[in-house]
């Protein structure tokens, strides 16, 4: 089978980039190990809309979000998927944490995030009536988002244009061959062999081993990824009742996670998480230890004191493909036409960890951008 473009992976990255190659009249298959689309990275996390306010000047975290906030809201409003606006607060407990919150805010300013505002805490308590803090920041342009409903309206977009998928396949080999490469792919009962001119690494979780398939070596180009599981305890309904808006710490300074943080959900409920555990071993390991209750118990305090271990209980956990090693310095996105290694027309999407799912489209239109095909 000979196609324009192959893509491998179906998450939400992988789909934003198929519709986008399709709708240019692109000859396009999907291939995905699992059964359906979304289950890893895409559909376990805290299914928030970022604005981008915290990453670096420059980064293409910051320039992403910048470009695909507005974007994902157009698009989830033009097709009828579930969101909503609900705003973010990012809370200052005391006066020592304040000039954190600043530079934050400032940072923001910098990364031409909309909607901010500097705000008191009787401000956030006003929805939030048991949250204690001295300040916060206000970011208007936070949401929540179904992650299945987005993700399954980019299929339909994707199939509408003629893109094929192929579900329970699995890439075991890369050969380029001239101007074009033959993907090996495996299935429980038969390999199948497809040709492509080009080809989108969007495997999240192993797009390191899939670029690695393409003879390309890891640690030299920096694409080696560490698994980091973030664990979610879901908030007893009560405590629910008394939250309106998203409610985030202040970050850790090495921006390894964004802290343990409340996430109102569409159906109002309310969770904690994610916290940061990096995996020794690279298995997708989804159990929540009901242990880790009193360390997010004790998190959530700082800022919710009226808050009681037994109104936590366990809820689920995802795993991030994260650039970022313990104790290593912060680490941007990977989008790279890898003509420069020999493999033109081949672009790598290494450590698109959060926030990935706001910034799908944004994606997909920058690998567009790679492959000269917005001209």
């Amino acid at each position: 089978m000979q196609f324009d473009a192959v893509v491998i992976g179906a998450g939400a990255v992988g789909l934003a980039c198929a519709r986008a190659l399709s709708q240019k009249g692109l000859a396009t298959l999907v291939v995905e190990r699992h059964g359906k689309n979304g289950q890893e990275t895409s559909s376990r996390n805290s299914c928030v809309i970022h604005a981008g306010m915290y990453y670096p000047e420059g980064s293409l975290k910051a320039q992403l979000c910048f470009r695909s906030n507005q974007l994902l809201y157009e698009y989830c409003s033009a097709r009828n998927i579930a969101h909503r606006k609900i705003g973010k607060f990012i809370v200052a407990v005391n006066r020592e944490e304040e000039p954190q919150l600043q530079n934050i805010y400032e940072r923001g300013l910098r990364n031409g995030v909309e909607g901010m505002a500097y705000v008191s805490g009787k401000e956030v308590q006003k929805d939030n009536p048991e949250i204690l803090c001295t300040s916060a920041i206000y970011s208007s342009q936070t949401g929540i988002i179904d992650p299945h409903e987005f993700m399954d309206a980019l299929q339909q977009d994707a199939e509408a244009a003629g893109c094929i998928f192929l579900f329970g396949h699995h890439l075991i080999a890369v050969e380029p061959t001239g101007e074009r490469y033959q993907l090996v792919l495996q299935t429980r009962q038969e390999r199948v062999a497809v040709e492509s001119a080009i080809v989108i690494n969007a495997a999240g979780l192993d797009s390191d081993k899939v670029a690695e398939l393409a003879k390309i070596d890891l640690l030299h180009a920096g694409y080696r990824l560490h698994y980091c599981r973030g664990h979610y305890f879901k908030l007893h309904p009560r405590r629910s009742r008394n939250l309106k808006n998203l409610i985030y710490p202040v970050p850790p300074k090495d921006m390894a996670g964004l802290g343990i943080h409340i996430t109102v959900d569409l159906a109002g409920d309310a969770r904690l998480g994610p916290d940061t555990e990096y995996l020794a071993e690279r298995t997708q390991d989804y159990r929540v230890d009901e242990s880790l209750r009193k360390k997010f118990y004790q998190a959530a305090r700082w800022y919710l004191p009226s808050l009681q271990e037994d109104e936590l209980s366990a809820d689920y956990a995802g795993i991030r493909p994260k650039l970022q090693g313990p104790n290593d310095k912060y680490q941007d996105f990977v989008i790279q036409e890898e003509s420069e290694r020999g493999l033109k027309n081949w672009v790598n999407l290494v450590g698109i960890e959060s926030p990935g799912l706001t910034c799908a489209l944004g994606i997909a239109n920058q690998v567009c951008e790679l492959l000269s095909l917005n001209n």
